[in-house]
């Protein structure tokens, strides 16, 4: 060890020091969390540049102070006639891979989206996390506000389904370029378990969620007697497994999509029929912000 930190041009303690540094560093940063979320549940509107003024923290600036509460998912929420969900910026946006894509099995494109649900005048949101090949959907989660957690929550869910710890890079994952999804949070989950990141850049670029989001809310949750955000829970987990279970899908030969993986199973990659993903070619990657040559498909046939 010795010969390292000599080579290194540091010493023991040195290094030392500086373990410990980063370590309250990310202390405080986990506390910093904290006060956000507190602060934006008290105040779901205020500017990030007044919760810097309301919190003083003296180890941060104004400006990084604002760039950690974009990443975070810690961005005003505003109130709508239809409220919006998606707050869309070039913050770590990311290329939209799915142009041209052609896929033939589960767990080579999973999508994501948030929608709204009104419940006695307030808006609640909805999360959800579909397999493209299979429309099952894998992660949900209900949320009273658009904090990046429930994103989080939901994509912890779909991981724990599939229960493959790395998809080394075979996976994609698709949204729109909303903060949640640009979160450093979010983001770090992904590459940790070796996924893929694609962003679209219009409501065509994720069609397939649109629909299912249309699915779940106008043939089932807008049918249930929902008069609290824990009726919303309630229904929503039973009604979504009614639909991975039991409600059959035009394009999976009128299978259910828990049924259709089983089928799939049997059909050897070559003869499976290869879903084309639609997208709006028009806005291809207008905004991307990273090197295209890294970012191309590697999808192999076994």
């Amino acid at each position: 060890m010795s010969d390292l930190y000599a080579a290194a041009q540091t010493t023991r303690q040195a290094h030392q020091v500086l373990l410990r540094r980063r370590s309250e560093q990310e202390d405080r940063f986990l506390l910093l969390a904290a006060l956000l979320l507190e602060e934006r549940q008290k105040h779901p509107s205020m500017s990030l540049k007044k919760l810097y003024h309301r919190l003083k923290p003296d180890f941060i600036g104004r400006d990084a102070f604002v760039d950690f509460g974009m990443e975070n998912g810690f961005e005003p929420v505003f109130s709508f006639k239809k409220p919006k969900i998606t707050r869309s910026g070039d913050l770590r946006a990311y290329p939209n891979l799915l142009h041209d894509l052609k896929i033939f099995d589960i767990n080579q494109v999973w999508a994501s989206d948030i929608t709204y649900f009104k419940i006695r005048g307030k808006w609640c949101y909805i999360v959800l996390i579909e397999d493209l090949y299979s429309r099952r959907i894998l992660g949900w989660k209900a949320a009273e506000n658009l904090f990046t957690q429930a994103n989080i929550d939901a994509l912890n869910m779909a991981l724990d389904l599939r229960q493959i710890p790395q998809f080394d890079n075979k996976l994609i994952h698709h949204s729109d370029r909303g903060a949640q999804y640009r979160s450093l949070i979010y983001t770090q989950k992904l590459h940790q378990h070796e996924i893929r990141i694609s962003m679209g850049y219009s409501c065509f670029d994720n069609a397939f969620l649109e629909s299912a989001n249309n699915i779940i809310k106008n043939e089932y949750l807008h049918h249930r007697p929902i008069h609290s955000f824990y009726d919303l829970i309630k229904y929503l987990d039973q009604d979504i497994n009614l639909y991975n279970t039991e409600r059959p899908h035009g394009c999976l030969n009128l299978l259910a999509p828990v049924q259709f993986e089983c089928y799939i199973l049997n059909i050897p990659i070559c003869q499976r029929t290869l879903l084309p993903i639609f997208t709006d070619k028009s806005k291809k990657n207008k905004l991307l912000l990273f090197d295209p040559d890294d970012q191309q498909l590697r999808l192999m046939f076994p």
